[in-house]
């Protein structure tokens, strides 16, 4: 092979390899973080300084079955390591109007309970050990506004044995259940549940990984704030997220406050109960 075209190969060969080395790492960056790697022993759980997995069962008479289990990380710093504000989140506004008003879901909160788990060395995923059941305090804001109140939930424990503290710093973990009601709804004529996605938690200034499961419906949607209402089936206002092939799981990175404020997705067949109309409030 003569030398000039020797060289031309050799350029080739090492442009593709550029080009392949440049596409390795582009997909790398680009990818979706992974699920955290399911693991049996509680003192394991959690890459990140939080992890809220909830799942969550439609029932017929149009409320909404809660299941959370709750890994955060407690410092010596935090008062109330473990609260929950809820209250009205706006879905975006009529499409058909020009300034038409805005959608908001005003959940209905029952049936609030929780329960820790030991996070000692023999405390399993098949086989947990219980710490005790938490005391729940609710305290109603006094907003005389619908849209604007809301209600706000404390979590304390008893202190244990040897502790100097209520909230021990470290890692814990919480089961918590509740129901939630009046989120069966009729949006600009799409009848879907409506998913708040504030959860109980620990700081808000932790990195938390979040994965919703749904055990019948689906599949889910984003639904806007502050634009038309549009479902969004990709969750483009997600940064970091991703879906299972069916569509009724959703992981997400929870870096700061919240883009995406609720979920939709349309009910098992099932039902019983009829959607009501959304709450409606004039944009001001």
């Amino acid at each position: 092979m003569s030398k000039p075209i020797s060289i031309i190969v050799a350029g080739a060969i090492g442009f593709a390899a550029i080009v392949i080395i440049l596409v390795i790492v582009f997909q790398g960056s680009a990818r979706i973080p992974d699920m955290p790697p399911d693991r049996s022993r509680y003192p394991e759980q959690a890459l990140t300084p939080e992890e809220i997995t909830v799942n969550v069962t439609p029932r017929s008479d149009g409320s909404l079955q809660v299941s959370q289990r709750l890994i955060f990380d407690v410092t010596d710093e935090m008062k109330k390591p473990l609260s929950w504000y809820i209250g009205g989140e706006q879905i975006g506004w009529n499409t058909g109007v020009g300034d038409g008003p805005r959608y908001y879901v005003l959940p209905q909160v029952g049936e609030v309970s929780a329960q820790e788990l030991s996070t000692a060395e023999g405390s399993t995923k098949e086989n947990p050990a219980e710490v005790g059941d938490l005391t729940v305090t609710r305290e109603n804001r006094s907003i005389d506004d619908p849209f604007s109140d809301s209600a706000v939930y404390d979590f304390t424990r008893e202190k244990q044995a040897g502790e100097d503290s209520q909230w021990t710093p470290g890692r814990h973990v919480v089961d918590i259940t509740y129901v939630l009601d009046d989120v069966y709804l009729n949006v600009d004529g799409h009848e879907l549940f409506v998913l708040p996605l504030r959860f109980p938690s620990g700081s808000n200034e932790a990195p938390s990984m979040r994965t919703v499961s749904l055990e019948a419906g689906g599949p889910i949607q984003c639904l806007p704030d502050h634009t038309e209402f549009d479902p969004d089936a990709e969750c483009t206002g997600l940064d970091k997220h991703r879906f299972t092939d069916d569509g009724t799981r959703l992981t997400w990175s929870e870096e700061t406050s919240p883009s995406i404020e609720a979920i939709g997705f349309a009910a098992p067949e099932n039902m019983q109960a009829e959607p009501i109309d959304a709450p409606e409030r004039e944009r001001s």
